[in-house]
């Protein structure tokens, strides 16, 4: 257990960089993949994910998030490999993302599994100024820093992350995006700054306590590391009722005032099937200017009918 913390350690300092804002979800917990690559494969078994978020209802050119992920385990459980694709937009900006991520379970004992994982990640993003809901100073076309129509570009980088379950407890740290890439669309010397995609650093933990054969509660949290801004955390508390149904209530900090949401979840188990919703009060200054935010989620589980739905991986 010392190995493992002194490479968690030894992480944390190449992980505490610059960033800025990148999407979001509520239901993070059964999205992991999308934040950390050390999470492939943990669940022991093959399983797709489609996840839709819609922030800030009513808010015009507010974001929208669409994600597909794939996972599964290889070589008897001793790696990993997953796959992701995503949308996100926000006003005028279109960005698609593609992953794809390895890792290594390094032995320990049976009942412990330890992961480093890496992804290399494409991400093409536009930029329509051509959109009639643009407002500028001056027109477009006197403004050195824009050009007209729609501009696309596309970028490389790489991520990395660690991932430790034991039994029903799990913590896990990643940067999913590591470069410095800078955002620009005009090449004109008389701009000197420009936009830079900067690292985030994202630390995740949970665990199920059961109390009964047929009753567990689930708490967990998730902490957002953003250089020069606030720190953000999103704590959930969720109900497991029979194996197959979970409620959970969670807050999330940020925002102004006293924190950024108040957020609702239920999620259903059908065999392979998983279904799942979200709704976010918003508390921040944002809230006479919105409806909340809403997410749908599908899980599908390649499993065998023989496999034990009450092994508490089944619910991280």
């Amino acid at each position: 257990m010392k190995n493992i913390f002194l490479l968690i350690m030894l992480l944390l300092p190449a992980c505490f960089l610059s960033a800025q804002q990148e999407s979001q979800f509520t239901q993070f917990y059964y999205n992991k993949m999308h934040l950390n690559p050390g999470y492939a494969g943990t669940r022991g078994l093959a399983s797709v994910t489609a996840l839709y978020r819609n922030q800030w209802l009513g808010f015009e050119g507010a974001p929208i998030s669409k994600v597909i992920t794939f996972d599964t385990p290889m070589a008897g459980g001793r790696a990993g490999l997953g796959a992701n694709l995503s949308q996100h937009t926000v006003g005028i900006f279109n960005n698609f993302y593609g992953t794809l991520a390895y890792n290594y379970n390094i032995p320990i004992q049976e009942d412990v599994n330890f992961r480093i994982g890496l992804q290399g990640v494409v991400r093409y993003f536009t930029i329509d100024f051509s959109d009639p809901t643009v407002v500028t100073q001056l027109p477009i076309a006197q403004d050195n820093s824009l050009r007209p129509g729609e501009e696309n570009q596309t970028k490389g980088d790489v991520g990395i992350g660690a991932y430790l379950d034991v039994k029903d407890f799990y913590i896990g740290i990643s940067v999913p995006h590591l470069l410095k890439n800078e955002i620009t669309f005009n090449n004109d010397p008389v701009i000197t700054e420009v936009a830079t995609e900067l690292p985030h650093i994202y630390g995740m933990a949970g665990a199920l306590i059961p109390f009964s054969e047929k009753f567990a509660i689930r708490p967990s949290v998730l902490v957002k590391y953003v250089n020069n801004a606030p720190l953000d955390m999103d704590i959930n508390l969720s109900g497991v009722f029979n194996y197959a149904f979970i409620a959970g209530v969670a807050y999330r900090l940020g925002g102004s005032g006293s924190g950024e949401s108040i957020d609702f979840n239920l999620f259903y188990q059908f065999d392979k099937f998983g279904i799942g919703v979200a709704y976010d009060y918003t508390l921040s200054d944002l809230q006479d200017y919105n409806n909340g935010s809403i997410e749908a989620l599908i899980r599908y589980d390649f499993k065998k009918e023989k496999e034990n739905m009450a092994n508490p991986r089944f619910f991280f």
